[in-house]
């Protein structure tokens, strides 16, 4: 489980600056308290029974209570962030007034990112504020949780209203169980290297046709097909951010040779790899 609140506190605000291969070493859920996590700098890839989905520079990630969840490295950058803990009942004010169905909608819905600059802006100014008032502290704690409880009420409305939803989310076709979200981790940690099948079945300790099937059934895609869409995926980025050649992309991608990695490219895309980075070139 992820680490409670301090004992005694409604809000718990921290800033971090982490490691660029900093990674949560299981599965962890929040046992009584709410989180919002906004990205300063850094790539994460992060894993839900319900979602999976990146994190970037200026996105804000909203974590109910008791959600399982598990996030990488989506690149080799420092990753930095405001977390800001808070427990349910400091919300109770905020659902009288307004009703539940925002707070709700704004934790089950997908991370947050900004389009106006000048909203992000607003956005980490508060967090950023926030952080300060906690880190100095007060000798009067009702007073402390006064002053960041309306800071965060403020915050909440602010990203719902001028927010949208982070680009490239992929909803699970089911809820994904524990196995079969360590089997996703597994891919994810592992698409470079030559990865079978039989290596996430053991890793959970399943029969293979057992695994296929669960993994079938709750992705709606094969295991071979889904690695094959993550390779692609880092393929495209690769394509789009670096200059590397065709040759070099596809063996550090997974792929043993460039023209398989074409070949599966054009299938998905409808273009070979040059086309498409031309085509991104060209705009």
């Amino acid at each position: 489980m992820a680490l409670p609140l301090p004992e005694g506190k409604k809000i718990h605000i921290n800033y971090r600056l982490l490691e660029p291969e900093f990674e949560m070493p299981s599965l962890e859920a929040a046992p009584d308290h709410y989180t919002l996590c906004l990205i300063i700098r850094g790539d994460r890839r992060v894993i839900t029974p319900t979602m999976t989905y990146e994190l970037h520079s200026g996105d804000v990630n909203a974590m109910p209570p008791f959600l399982y969840h598990k996030t990488m490295p989506a690149s080799d950058e420092y990753y930095e962030n405001i977390l800001i803990k808070f427990s349910p009942d400091i919300l109770d004010e905020f659902n009288r007034r307004l009703g539940n169905n925002i707070i709700d909608r704004f934790f089950e819905s997908p991370p947050k990112s900004f389009e106006d600059e000048k909203a992000r802006e607003r956005v980490f100014s508060t967090a950023w504020n926030m952080w300060r008032i906690y880190d100095a502290g007060d000798t009067n704690e009702t007073y402390l949780n006064f002053r960041l409880q309306s800071l965060l009420y403020g915050l909440i409305l602010e990203i719902n209203s001028e927010s949208s939803h982070v680009k490239g989310v992929n909803n699970h076709q089911t809820v994904l169980s524990q196995p079969i979200m360590d089997a996703i981790y597994y891919i994810e940690k592992n698409y470079m290297k030559q990865i079978h099948i039989e290596d996430a079945a053991f890793a959970g300790g399943y029969s293979v046709s057992y695994f296929s099937r669960l993994f079938q059934s709750q992705l709606g895609l094969s295991f071979t097909d889904y690695l094959q869409s993550i390779r692609l995926k880092h393929v495209k980025s690769d394509l789009i951010s670096t200059d590397r050649s065709i040759m070099d992309i596809a063996i550090d991608n997974g792929f043993i040779y460039a023209g398989n990695m074409s070949s599966c490219f054009r299938k998905k895309t409808g273009m070979t790899p040059t086309q498409f980075r031309r085509k991104i070139k060209e705009k």
